[in-house]
């Protein structure tokens, strides 16, 4: 696999709901803070959204889309001037897939999906995303909104399978959006620096080879660079230096393999240790936590 979806595979979706809603004239909306990932796309109308602590409130339009990555309190609102109303009064009693509505009015219509992640190891993908990722209608794909009509369609249409199609797109959005991101954006992480050809081609070799015993020379040497030059150009995007890089997703590996139950001599060589105990070491050192220890914590999940 690609480095973006050997990431997103360890994100470890217990459960995942989608639904929307429909509403007019002056309405308001408070949510309180989640342990999940929430994905929103307004489909009519506009509305606006505050995300606790990220700044600016932000004017959504018809086509917009938005990833609340980090489970921060927010309103949605067509006045947040309104006192918002708890989010319970309306959805708590709401099936999968519904589409609630907050009036008798409609002006503004929204879906939206939300996932439930496991796994320390899904910090590797969180940390690098902002609060509020605000993907506008003018610069969405085709492919995002394609998904959106096709998510709407399997929630009003009530078809057969409906909700297992409906969960699968939303899926789908949620990586599409994260494509988007990566191609407009221009922060700091092992995320954005997909983008850039040689440290993106780097992170791909390392991926494919977590057991080979990788060099900075040999990485720089791949890409055409010098071994200085690619070094520099890989920290200052990835935040770390190559070699960092790949001992924290050999953990990540070494991780899921423990949470199953796979010996540790076992994956101590499948990751190209030449002892268990160097792998122990370099275990204990990136998480914290012994590979007993860990092994316990996923046995008991």
């Amino acid at each position: 696999m690609d480095p973006l979806s050997d990431v997103i595979s360890f994100l470890q979706l217990r459960s995942y709901r989608v639904g929307g809603f429909e509403a007019g004239g002056r309405w308001s909306v408070g949510f309180e803070g989640y342990a999940a990932i929430k994905c929103y796309a307004v489909t009519e109308g506009s509305c606006w959204i505050a995300v606790e602590g990220a700044g600016e409130p932000k004017r959504l339009r018809q086509g917009d889309c938005v990833l609340l990555p980090h489970g921060r309190p927010f309103r949605i609102a067509s006045d947040l001037a309104l006192p918002p109303d708890d989010w319970r009064g309306h959805f708590l009693d709401a099936g999968e897939g519904a589409v609630v509505k907050l009036n008798e009015d409609v002006g503004v219509a929204m879906l939206g999906s939300h996932f439930q992640l496991a796994g320390w190891q899904a910090e590797l993908l969180l940390d690098v995303l902002p609060p509020i990722l605000h993907l506008q209608a003018q610069t969405s794909h085709a492919k995002l909104r394609w998904a959106f009509d096709r998510l709407r369609e399997e929630l009003t249409e009530c078809q057969p399978g409906g909700i297992l199609i409906a969960q699968q797109l939303a899926c789908m959005i949620f990586v599409q959006v994260l494509r988007l991101y990566l191609g407009e954006g221009d922060g700091r992480g092992w995320l954005f620096a997909l983008s850039d050809k040689p440290v993106g081609t780097a992170i791909a070799a390392m991926h494919r080879q977590p057991s080979r015993r990788w060099t900075v020379a040999e990485l720089a040497d791949l890409v055409g660079m010098s071994r200085s030059s690619f070094a520099a150009r890989f920290r200052a995007l990835v935040g770390d230096g190559p070699i960092e890089y790949l001992t924290r997703w050999r953990m990540l590996l070494a991780g899921r393999g423990l949470s199953r139950g796979e010996p540790v001599s076992k994956i101590a060589c499948s990751l190209g240790y030449e002892s268990e105990s160097a792998f122990r070491t370099a275990f204990k050192r990136v998480t914290g936590r012994t590979p007993r220890h860990h092994a316990r914590l996923g046995a008991s999940a």
